[in-house]
């Protein structure tokens, strides 16, 4: 295992959307962190990304930036198509790895980059950055607090209108070569990865899967049938072809349940024991900042993430075995 370092610093692979609005400002907020490379095969968009960003230089050149000395961890920032290849090598150049979510295009390729940082003694972390939200944060804490007993049940819903644009920044989206799927590998995910936080990993998927409003070659709708490893259950319906946005998340235990409503602002409700208490615990203006925050403080002290590969591979093998069931009519077992 690499030495812990004081103040961590970091090269971006990636210096598209997720990385403007999203991950790259929380590698320069955050405490302790410091954004000093920027890594982009177009030179101006590397170039700008840089200046705009305050770090402190930029390449062109992947063999470079793993090159850079002062270079200690790599905030992947890529379609998911090159998750893998990404992480072995930065792996083996023995810097930590962030890598954006879905984790990888396939389990296999998860267990790929899983083994080469096991290997060149590195922390890999996945960017499911909504396990550190502040209301996420909270349910986890009243649920090992026996808020509603035992969780029997989860169930996720979100759905938009949503169709990126042939020619647009994002419209990879829709490429099955690039995104690994539609809606499912994308949006989902950060959903089912909460669900395996909550409930355990998967044991069981049965889902369909379908491309029902657009014209696209990767999924705009589906249905996921969950069991998990501890036997509770789990519901999920996703959508990028609903004329209404919705965003609700839900767990049902022995003693009341716990319902969002609107979760993507903060908002949930916890019903036991005939009384409901709500809670209102806004997500933080940079998404990514309390995951950094806390992937830089393990870095420091040399201690585990709370979001290895293992874990970040969860969403994946739920998403993996629900193309599969869908496709072969079947009821999964993992």
């Amino acid at each position: 295992m690499t030495e812990p370092v004081d103040t961590v610093r970091w090269g971006l692979i990636g210096a598209g959307d997720v990385a403007e609005h999203k991950g790259g400002p929380a590698l320069y907020t955050a405490s302790h962190s410091r954004l000093v490379a920027v890594m982009s095969r177009r030179e101006e968009r590397a170039r700008s990304f840089a200046e705009r960003h305050g770090a402190d230089r930029y390449y062109t050149d992947l063999d470079a930036l793993l090159a850079d000395e002062e270079v200690d961890a790599v905030y992947i920032a890529t379609p998911p198509h090159v998750h893998c290849e990404l992480t072995e090598r930065v792996a083996a150049a023995g810097k930590h790895v962030l890598c954006e979510k879905p984790m990888a295009m396939t389990v296999a390729e998860c267990r790929r980059m899983i083994e080469a940082c096991d290997a060149a003694g590195v922390q890999l972390m996945i960017a499911y950055y909504r396990r550190f939200f502040p209301a996420y944060v909270r349910i986890k804490e009243l649920l090992e607090a026996g808020a509603i007993g035992t969780p029997l049940q989860v169930r996720a819903h979100v759905a938009s209108l949503y169709q990126p644009r042939p020619d647009g920044e994002r419209s990879w989206l829709v490429q099955p070569g690039v995104a690994g799927g539609g809606f499912l590998t994308d949006v989902a995910t950060h959903r089912l990865d909460l669900m395996t936080y909550y409930m355990g990993n998967p044991r069981q998927v049965a889902a369909f899967t379908d491309t029902l409003r657009f014209d696209f070659d990767v999924d705009d709708t589906d249905v996921l049938i969950l069991r998990f490893e501890g036997g509770g259950q789990g519901a999920a319906m996703f959508s990028w072809s609903v004329g209404a946005e919705i965003n609700e998340f839900e767990l049902c235990g022995t003693d009341g349940r716990i319902l969002g409503r609107d979760i993507g602002q903060g908002r949930f409700d916890v019903v036991a024991g005939g009384t409901t208490r709500s809670f209102h615990l806004p997500p933080p203006a940079i998404t990514h900042l309390h995951l950094v925050e806390h992937f830089v403080a393990c870095l420091r002290s040399g201690t585990p993430n709370r979001l290895s590969g293992e874990e970040g591979m969860q969403a994946t093998r739920i998403t993996e075995a629900a193309y599969q069931s869908s496709a072969e009519g079947t009821i999964v077992t993992l």
